[in-house]
């Protein structure tokens, strides 16, 4: 498995940039593929939310770290979701989670839950570039929505929590940030998101909306991070 040190941390502008641009899929495969390669990520609960290459692929899994067998008949698909860059499957897995992990494997989960924080960073970025297209073509009245006080206040604390999260994030490598660091980072995105898709009114909400990618950026928060150190 590949280990990712203070050296090699261009892998995550470039999960950031993947998402922001291309979307959620191409992101976490790129994260799965530096990772994870080989395996289908997991976890500890024995969940996984991922790009449908990596699922169709991986010969064996990684439970928050740990490596385990693939048995399909163990695995439940749980939805197949289309989104722009490409489809994310949810699944649950019948599995144990590692009781006890070894220096390597905490870094190697360490190194996942920090990844997914700039992937979610990359898309929720990515969902203010759409709340900006969208409030600036709507209008209330004489004016734009955009440039109503309520909503650019709101636009105005997704920004600052973008900056806050990224200023964290910013130069730390795997096992830098405690678990409650990094389970606070993933909160904030959360939150953000959630602000963001109300902008966005009833369109926000549907599948094929915006929001949807960040419902699953959400999902893969309550996947993988517990806020709890590794054992």
């Amino acid at each position: 498995m590949t280990t990712v040190t203070h050296r090699d941390t261009d892998l995550w502008p470039r999960c950031q940039d993947a998402a922001r641009q291309r979307g959620l899929a191409p992101a976490l495969r790129l994260l799965a593929s530096a990772l994870t390669p080989g395996l289908l990520p997991c976890g500890p609960g024995g969940h996984t939310v991922t790009d449908a290459r990596t699922f169709a692929e991986a010969d064996g899994l990684w439970v928050a770290g740990a490596t385990r067998p693939r048995r399909p008949a163990d695995e439940a698909v749980l939805s197949r979701t289309a989104l722009l860059g490409g489809e994310v499957v949810a699944a649950t897995v019948t599995t144990a989670p590692p009781a006890r992990r070894g220096a390597a494997e905490r870094e190697a989960g360490a190194a996942f839950v920090l990844g997914l924080a700039w992937v979610r960073l990359g898309l929720s970025e990515s969902l203010r570039s759409a709340c900006l297209g969208y409030l600036g073509r709507r209008r209330s009245g004489d004016s734009y929505l955009l440039q109503q006080q309520l909503v650019k206040g709101t636009v105005a604390e997704a920004v600052a929590d973008h900056l806050e999260v990224r200023a964290v994030l910013s130069g730390a490598g795997p096992g830098d940030l405690p678990a409650a660091v990094l389970a606070d980072v993933h909160a904030r995105i959360t939150a953000a998101d959630r602000e963001q898709v109300r902008l966005l009114g009833a369109s926000g909400y549907l599948r094929d909306g915006p929001g949807m990618p960040c419902y699953l950026s959400e999902l893969l928060a309550e996947v993988h991070v517990t806020g709890e150190e590794p054992r």
